[in-house]
C-alpha cells in the first residue's frame, strides 16, 4: 500500500470513474431488449405472440413507451446532481478512498437489484439511484489533486478524467457483448440482459477490495482537513458563498454543455 502511493491513487481514481460508467449506463445499450421484456412497447400484446428473436425489431416505442424511456434517461443523471453537490463535504470527512468505496459499493447494490425490475417505474427508480456513480468523478479529481505536485497535477487530472470518461464508450461495447454471450449460452432475452447486469457488479467488488486494501488517501496515509490549509470542513454557508460566484455558474454551464 505504501509503495508508490501516487500511482496507486491515480489508477484507483481512474478505474473507479471508468468502471462507474459501466454500471451507471449499463441499461442504455440494452434498452431495446429491456423495453420488450418489461412490456413497455406500445404494441406489447402483439409482440408477445412473436418468437423471442423477432420481438426486439417489432417493438413500437412512440407513445407511453417513449415517455417511460425518456423519464428513465432523465432519472439517470438526476441523483448524480445531488450527490456531486454534497460529495466535497463527504470526502473531507471520510477521505477519498472510503468515499470511492462507498459510492461503488452502493452502485453495486443498486445495479444488482436492477436486474430484478419488472416494470417501467422500477426502471426509472433504478436508473435514478445508480446515477450516484457519476460522483466518482469528484473523487477522481480531488484524490489526484492532493496526491500530485502542482507542476503536473493538471496533466494528471486531465488524463484521469479523460480516461474515466472512456468508460462511457466501453459500456456501449461491453454490455451488448456480455448480453450476446449469455444469449449464446441459450438463455432467454430476459435472463440474458438480467445476467449481464452482474458484470459491472463483479467489477465493483474486485475494485472496492483493491481500493480498500491497496491504496491510501495521501502519501502519508489518511486524509486530514488541515492538509488543505483549512481548520474545518465545508458547511452550508460555504456552499451558498460558492453559488454566489458567477464564475462557478460559468463553469457549470461549460461542463454541462460538453455532455449535451
Amino acid at each position: 500500500r505504501r509503495t508508490n502511493p501516487h500511482m496507486r491513487a491515480f489508477w484507483g481514481a481512474t478505474l473507479g470513474f471508468t468502471f462507474a460508467f459501466i454500471g451507471w449506463f449499463a441499461f442504455a445499450p440494452l434498452l431495446p431488449v429491456v423495453r420488450v421484456d418489461l412490456g413497455l412497447c406500445d404494441n406489447n400484446a402483439v409482440i408477445q405472440l412473436l418468437p423471442e428473436d423477432e420481438r426486439v425489431e417489432a417493438c413500437v416505442c412512440k407513445k407511453e413507451c417513449k415517455s417511460t424511456i425518456a423519464s428513465a434517461n432523465i432519472a439517470a443523471v438526476s441523483f448524480d446532481v445531488a450527490t456531486r453537490f454534497i460529495l466535497g463535504s463527504v470526502i473531507e470527512k471520510f477521505g477519498p478512498v472510503k468515499t470511492d468505496c462507498m459510492l461503488l459499493s452502493f452502485g453495486a447494490l443498486v445495479v444488482s437489484i436492477s436486474a430484478f425490475i419488472q416494470h417501467g417505474p422500477q426502471l426509472i427508480a433504478a436508473r435514478f439511484f445508480v446515477s450516484c456513480l457519476g460522483s466518482t468523478f469528484v473523487v477522481n479529481q480531488f484524490w489526484n489533486s492532493i496526491m500530485f505536485n502542482s507542476k503536473i497535477v493538471g496533466t494528471v487530472n486531465g488524463t484521469a478524467g479523460g480516461w474515466g470518461n472512456l468508460g462511457g464508450g466501453l459500456t456501449q461495447v461491453l454490455m451488448p457483448a456480455i448480453f450476446r454471450l449469455f444469449r449464446g449460452f441459450g438463455l432467454s432475452l430476459s435472463m440474458s440482459w438480467r445476467s449481464s447486469m452482474f458484470f459491472p457488479v463483479g467489477l465493483y467488488v474486485v475494485l472496492v477490495s483493491w481500493l480498500w486494501f491497496c491504496t491510501q488517501d495521501t502519501t502519508t496515509g489518511k486524509f486530514n482537513i488541515t492538509m488543505l490549509g483549512k481548520t474545518r470542513r465545508a458547511g452550508l454557508s460555504d456552499y451558498i458563498r460558492v453559488c454566489l460566484d458567477y464564475r462557478v455558474f460559468l463553469m457549470i454551464m461549460q461542463y454541462s454543455a460538453c455532455f449535451g
